[in-house]
């Protein structure tokens, strides 16, 4: 009880105002793409690069929890592939959106801001692996998908690698992270002037993620068959997370942080870069914002339970 007191309620009760907030006519489209650059390039970037840069060094030992969170991705991704075909019929283009929904979680908006309170400094270092290659090796996956459903797939994985890597050397987010990992390497400290500017930018960052995730919510609405949403809403915040456990935990023996981090991460809601990508192919488009929508809506109860199951107080 005290998990969902302490870290849940408030973690949702900020959506929930921005949600509201967003309804109003006080922020409007302008002003919500405008809080939400905000976030995405100034205070998320500060509090990641503080904390990467004034932690301790980073080994290559860590990247367990990226070959096993990933390997969890692939494998729930395939399952649901198998199973959009097997129960809806689906197209190879739609299975890409599917699949997609199933395995992308959140993690900029609500990963950060939910592991960094419920795990502090150590919870954000290890999330940090997660949303560095998160983009980068979904996105494309679930892409190539849809281009074969296209038949189109000439040039394309070329394509995908080159626009991939562009949108990554321009996002603060990765490159906020790459120069605090530099810094720390270097034994450099900040100095204090510094520091204090960077918390004061950093301290923004949970609250007017969360804020800015309830607003952006406002213009999703349902959409498509129930029975495929539900398939979806199963896959992302009950079979990823299972899967996520079991590699993590069972296959590779991470730490007690590590799994944590990783299970939690897998529980959360799809992601709004499946609605883009959705977009971009006008394909699924109800069907993944209501994925949005609903698994954002649902996650409140289900991490509220999953955060006790792990024992935070």
């Amino acid at each position: 009880m005290s998990a969902i007191i302490e870290i849940v309620l408030p973690v949702f009760g900020v959506i929930l105002c921005g949600y509201v907030v967003g309804k109003t006519p006080l922020l409007g489209p302008e002003g919500l793409k405008g809080f939400a650059n905000f976030v995405f390039c100034v205070a998320v970037p500060a509090l990641l690069f503080r904390a990467i840069a004034r932690g301790p060094g980073i080994g290559l030992a860590d990247f367990s929890l990226v070959y096993s969170y990933f390997l969890g991705c692939l494998i729930v991704f395939a399952l649901a592939l198998a199973l959009g075909r097997a129960l809806f019929g689906l197209s190879l283009q739609d299975l890409g959106v599917f699949g997609m929904g199933a395995v992308f979680s959140n993690t900029v908006m609500l990963a950060i801001p939910l592991v960094y309170t419920a795990f502090g400094d150590e919870g954000l270092t290890r999330i940090m692996f997660i949303v560095t290659f998160h983009s980068m090796i979904l996105i494309p996956l679930a892409t190539v998908v849809v281009e074969i459903g296209r038949g189109s797939m000439a040039g394309v994985p070329s394509d995908i690698l080159r626009s991939t890597v562009a949108s990554l050397a321009k996002n603060p987010v990765i490159v906020s992270m790459l120069a605090g990992l530099g810094w720390a390497y270097a034994g450099w400290a900040l100095p204090g002037p510094v520091d204090r500017f960077l918390e004061l930018l950093g301290a923004g960052a949970v609250p007017c993620s969360l804020f800015a995730l309830g607003a952006s919510l406002t213009t999703f609405h349902l959409g498509g068959g129930p029975r495929q949403s539900a398939a979806l809403l199963v896959l992302k915040l009950g079979v990823h997370p299972v899967v996520a456990w079991f590699l993590a935990s069972q296959v590779f023996a991470l730490d007690p942080l590590s799994i944590s981090v990783a299970v939690l991460t897998a529980a959360l809601p799809t992601g709004i870069n499946v609605f883009i990508l959705a977009q971009r192919y006008d394909r699924y488009v109800a069907r993944s914002a209501t994925a949005v929508l609903v698994s954002t809506v649902v996650s409140a109860v289900t991490v509220a339970v999953l955060l006790g199951f792990m024992g935070v107080r």
